[in-house]
């Protein structure tokens, strides 16, 4: 069991939240279960001074603000049928419809934007990752966190669409929600791209806002 907020943030959690501020949970199944703590699973972390990193697939762990924070990425229930950029068919699949940060520190992290992208094997061309307005696809998703430090975890953060224009907590295409109780933001997207079979690789980069 987790304890309500008290300031510090608990262990990842599965939960899917919704709506916002109602702590409702819905059913949420992380897909990929690998665990990165300290150590590397399938791709090299790299360090840079922008603050970047890499790393490969599964429920990782990030030092992002000097704090480190868990990711996961969470599967569509519908699945679907196509052909991909480079023209191979996939059928029956799952596309990436959410994902879950856990232990995001918005104090740390105040003023900074945190952006996220994700990408296939031995490839440097970034996934889509969402259907936004006027029907362009966006390849990456940026959370905007308050600079004030006092704001409570559940304002702290907004989001930006795909034209960069901040939509606070939510629009048609994109919405963030929190759990008190387990202080894991769930941003989740209505018309969802990436196949979770294709995504190897997690880019979260943290920029001044």
């Amino acid at each position: 069991m987790y304890e309500k907020d008290d300031g510090e943030y608990p262990a990842y959690g599965e939960e899917l939240v919704q709506p916002r501020r109602k702590a409702k949970i819905i059913i949420g199944v992380a897909l990929l279960t690998f665990a990165v703590i300290g150590t590397v699973l399938a791709q090299t972390i790299n360090l840079s001074p922008n603050d970047r990193v890499e790393f490969g697939q599964g429920i990782v762990t990030v030092k992002a603000c000097d704090t480190y924070i868990f990711i996961s990425l969470n599967p569509s229930t519908a699945t679907f049928s196509g052909n991909r950029s480079d023209g191979s068919p996939y059928v029956n699949e799952s596309r990436v419809r959410s994902i879950q940060f856990s232990g995001l520190d918005t104090k740390a992290c105040a003023g900074r934007k945190v952006k996220v992208q994700l990408f296939p094997t031995d490839s440097t061309t970034v996934l889509a990752l969402y259907t936004d307005s006027g029907a362009i696809t966006v390849d990456k998703a940026t959370l905007v966190i308050d600079p004030d430090k006092a704001m409570s975890r559940a304002d702290a953060i907004t989001l930006l669409n795909g034209a960069g224009q901040n939509i606070s907590y939510s629009d048609s295409y994109q919405s963030l929600d929190y759990n008190p109780e387990t202080a894991v933001y769930t941003l989740a997207f209505s018309e969802p791209l990436a196949l979770m079979s294709d995504v190897t690789r997690i880019n979260v980069e943290t920029l001044l806002s």
